[in-house]
């Protein structure tokens, strides 16, 4: 029988008690994955349009390359996801300028675990 313990040895469930992903998150106090590398994309995003205008990657960032693209689905670039997360997170780059602002909207914080206090 399989188990799910916590960073302290503590049991939570086992396999056969069938509880969702989120619940076990929660109980363990971690967030989602997804979340938190969406959180680390925008905040390089963000590091890297504060920078200066002749600065080499925000160059490279910004470059319009021209000429066709392959026939078929396109891959996803990244500034295309970016600007998903931007949408998503009700975003502006005009946002950008306020970096504590940006920060406190980006960031995904861990959920406290069950009977933790701090």
């Amino acid at each position: 029988m399989a188990t799910i313990l916590v960073p302290g040895g503590k049991l939570i469930h086992t396999l056969k008690d069938r509880k969702r992903n989120d619940d076990i998150h929660y109980a363990i106090g971690v967030c989602c994955i997804t979340d938190k590398i969406r959180e680390s994309r925008l905040r390089w995003y963000g590091h890297v349009q504060r920078r200066e205008d002749d600065h080499c990657v925000k160059r490279i960032l910004e470059v319009e390359v021209y000429g066709r693209r392959n026939r078929g689905r396109q891959r996803k670039r990244w500034i295309n996801t970016i600007s998903h997360d931007l949408i998503s997170l009700n975003l502006t780059p005009v946002d950008l300028e306020d970096r504590d602002d940006w920060r406190r909207r980006t960031h995904v914080a861990d959920p406290s675990p069950e009977g933790f206090t701090a």
